[in-house]
């Protein structure tokens, strides 16, 4: 196992052009700059017709009453549902990865006798315009009766808390799971220190730049439904619709052309697909539906929302003896296709070696608009909880915070390791991760300087914070014992053609992170044909085989294996055919570009446009050999392979008013052998942008009286901008993983993990001597000064001192 030190944009070797390794120019770059990309909004079928749909506006009501006579006369309108006609025609919304031992809530997709969210649809209308079907919900007149409602997630575990599914559930608690090994408790006994904190999480959205979006299309004499959707999912989308709406897959082609955006909002069918079909099945003519943002904000899935009770145990020298994360996620008023976060307690303990430890997940419901997956999907919290208190360790124990990281991280000969919960890391050098970003943002020379202001009156501060990523899943079975209706595996068909070239078919969307290079670029390092003419086909059930899609980082820990196996197949036929009409042995010959060469005798060659064409017609292939050049795949790797880092942020603070200024961070990050430098570049900073988004800006707020979202707009949801992005300074590791092919791991969520613990750990260590400890997300200049101001809850330990009882005031390592 080696490590290489290198920037992130910079191949060790020279990979041949277009292979893996290289920074190949993006194959969806020209379409996109261009504006020719093929977006479901841009779907525009002939006489086709547009959907609008009434919500409900209360956080919690029953639906005494519906009366649509009046939308139903205005001119133009076509179609409506109520929640009465949606019941008899459907089957409740499937939960494609249930939460473990959760009964099943039947979420239809109109709301039924109650509402459980503001946003939840209740009525929905097709008409010639959208101007006129969304004119035709102002007739519609519905009454309601508001029923007692619960927003804060700890409050609806409360016994008196208003229940919301009291016809399955005797309280919003929908489950419990709990996973871990040893004894932590008799650790925490023994231990000379225990330190522990509770941790708020903030909710937040995906926002991808394409809202959602369904075109609908009915043709009854062919019994086929081709659904056109903004999805990751392309092909669980179609096997959900055939469940709900009633009908065999086979009748069923969803296509993803273009995606613009997803980060794990648009994994499975949301209620605004079922409804587009079934209008289009009603009226035979083509159904279009496209979220507009005041929709997004209370329909689409939300993320993150969670309250984390952890707890370190160490000794007297700062080794870890034990963790605990005791935590309560909020779901919303529904349990949706994907469902609570459950990586918060897969990587309990980060990258930090624990053989006592615990995780409890609280699943409740509260009456917000359901929870979904999120780029990070249960890391970004549990890091930011034991990050903070590895810092806190640290002080309490007047330790090195890095030092403290760094002798109680997992060690490379240690790997692979199973973590308290189960989760066994592939792989890995953490302790390099950690010393590079620790040498980078200049470490040794703060460290021992005095926390005193400078010329401008601000303090500064550094803070770490490291992590392990799970990317992938360990397997089918593991996925089958937890009730989830996917696989593990990818698949792939790979097709040659008489130009020469590959067309490779994929269910794998492309939403922008950049699988069609990705594939293309493992082709034709395999195979040994030009990138230029590989071209990845992606998104159409009816054309791809049946696959996972692409979701928690997985995409090119399982495909690339499917395309190996598919190439070689490929490969290995070419050279037969080629050693045919070459009449030379296949084993002295090689692919190199648009030729079948011999290796040793100069000018002996044949282009594979003859060969393929060859073998496509079936004339002139050797006897015994198959007509056709095809090769499909399916492709399961033998483990989760997980990624790691260490992210160093440089902070000044103003200590009168809490203002403060993330002035430099550093990312150090491996995800094993690098496909395309730039490509993995592009991701991470993708990533921090959104990390740092959710970490510091970014929070959905719901008024506690009326139980309604207050900043659902564009105006009051402040998601960063470039402009407000601090300088990111990235380096990379390399260290092959041993599970998957190439030695790939999954990058597209690590850079959302450790931007909150890493600024909350800088801004608490420039204000030291103030005894500061955060322990809520987003880190707001408000919220500085409360801390600064004693006006907000301290981070505790076990002997619950105040911040002027920590040792030396909580400053000095």
């Amino acid at each position: 196992m080696t490590t290489v030190e290198k920037p992130l944009a910079v191949p060790t070797t020279a990979p041949r052009a277009g292979g893996i390794g290289s920074s190949a120019v993006r194959k969806e770059d020209d379409r996109l700059l261009r504006g020719d990309g093929r977006f479901t909004d841009d779907v525009e079928p002939a006489r086709a017709l547009y959907m609008a749909v009434l919500r409900c506006p209360y956080p919690h009501a029953r639906v005494l009453r519906v009366d649509t006579s009046a939308a139903e006369r205005l001119d133009g309108v076509l179609h409506v549902l109520v929640g009465a006609q949606v019941r008899a025609a459907t089957e409740p919304l499937p939960v494609l990865r249930p939460v473990p031992g959760a009964p099943r809530l039947p979420y239809f997709a109109l709301a039924q006798d109650v509402a459980t969210h503001e946003g939840q649809p209740v009525v929905s209308v097709v008409a010639t315009s959208r101007h006129l079907a969304e004119d035709a919900l102002e007739l519609i007149d519905v009454d309601y009766e508001p029923l007692p409602h619960v927003i804060d997630v700890l409050a609806a575990l409360e016994p008196d808390a208003p229940v919301l599914h009291p016809e399955v559930l005797d309280s919003n608690l929908l489950a419990a799971n709990s996973d871990g090994s040893g004894d932590p408790e008799a650790r925490m006994a023994e231990a000379h220190v225990v330190v522990e904190g509770r941790f708020r999480i903030n909710r937040v959205t995906a926002l991808p730049m394409e809202t959602r979006a369904v075109v609908a299309e009915w043709r009854p004499g062919a019994r086929e439904l081709t659904v056109h959707v903004s999805t990751q999912v392309p092909h669980l989308v179609r096997k959900s619709l055939a469940e709900v709406l009633r009908l065999q897959e086979s009748d069923i082609r969803v296509v993803a052309s273009d995606v613009g955006g997803g980060f794990g909002l648009k994994l499975g069918v949301f209620p605004e697909d079922v409804l587009a079909c079934l209008h289009a099945m009603a009226l035979r003519r083509a159904v279009k539906w496209t979220e507009d943002r005041a929709e997004h904000f209370r329909a689409s899935t939300h993320a993150r929302e969670s309250v984390h009770d952890y707890r370190i145990a160490a000794d007297a020298e700062g080794r870890i003896l034990a963790m605990t994360n005791v935590y309560a996620t909020d779901i919303g008023g529904w349990n949706s296709p994907f469902g609570s976060a459950q990586l918060s307690s897969v990587v309990l303990n980060g990258p930090y070696r624990v053989e006592d430890g615990y995780a409890e997940r609280r699943v409740t419901l509260t009456n917000k608009t359901p929870i979904g997956a999120y780029r990070g999907y249960g890391q970004p919290e549990v890091n930011f909880a034991y990050e903070r208190l590895m810092d806190t360790l640290a002080r309490r124990l007047h330790l090195d915070p890095v030092e403290l990281r760094a002798a109680n991280m997992v060690k490379q000969e240690d790997l692979p390791w199973r973590n308290p919960t189960g989760a066994v890391y592939d792989s890995g050098d953490y302790e390099r991760c950690l010393r590079m970003a620790a040498e980078a943002i200049g470490w040794d020379a703060h460290r021992d300087a005095p926390r005193v202001p400078r010329a401008d009156g601000r303090l500064v501060g550094i803070g770490f914070s490291s992590f392990v990523e799970r990317t992938g899943y360990a397997s089918a079975r593991f996925l089958a014992n937890r009730g989830s209706q996917f696989g593990a595996h990818e698949s792939v068909t790979l097709r040659a053609n008489r130009s020469g070239g590959i067309d490779v078919y994929t269910g794998v969307s492309s939403m922008g992170q950049s699988s069609e290079t990705a594939f293309a670029q493992v082709v034709s390092d395999v195979f040994g044909i030009a990138y230029d003419v590989v071209k990845v086909h992606a998104g159409d059930t009816a054309s791809s085989p049946l696959n996972t899609g692409g979701f928690a980082s997985r995409t090119m820990i399982a495909a690339a294996g499917a395309l190996k196996e598919a190439a070689d197949e490929l490969a290995r036929k070419t050279l037969r055919l080629a050693a045919g009409k070459l009449e030379a042995e296949a084993a002295d010959l090689e692919i190199a570009g648009s030729v079948v060469r011999h290796r040793d005798v100069s000018g002996v060659q044949v282009t594979l446009a003859e060969v393929f064409t060859g073998a496509i017609t079936g004339q002139g292939i050797p006897p015994g050999e198959d007509p056709g050049m095809e090769a499909t795949s399916h492709f399961e790797p033998s483990d989760a392979a997980y990624s790691f880092g260490t992210a160093a942020a440089l902070v000044s603070v103003d200590p009168g008013t809490g203002e403060f200024d993330v002035e430099r961070f550093v990312m150090v990050h491996d995800a094993g052998t690098v496909v395309n430098p730039t490509i993995v570049e592009g991701q991470i900073r993708g990533a921090l942008a959104q990390g740092f988004g959710a970490a510091l800006t970014e929070e959905l707020r719901y008024d506690p009286d009326t139980g309604q979202l207050v900043n659902g707009s564009m105006v009051d949801y402040f998601v960063p901008t470039a402009a407000d992005l601090p300088p990111l300074e990235l380096l990379h590791t390399e260290v092959a993983s041993p599970v998957t092919p190439f030695g790939v791991r999954g990058v597209g969520e690590a850079g959302t993990i450790p931007p909150g613990a890493a600024v909350a750990n800088a801004i608490c260590d420039a204000l030291a001597d103030h005894g500061v400890e955060l322990s809520s997300l987003p880190i707001t200049p408000e919220s500085v000064w409360r801390e600064i101001s004693g006006r907000a809850a301290h981070v505790d330990t076990h002997l619950n001192p105040s911040p002027g009882d920590l040792p030396d005031g909580g400053d000095g390592y």
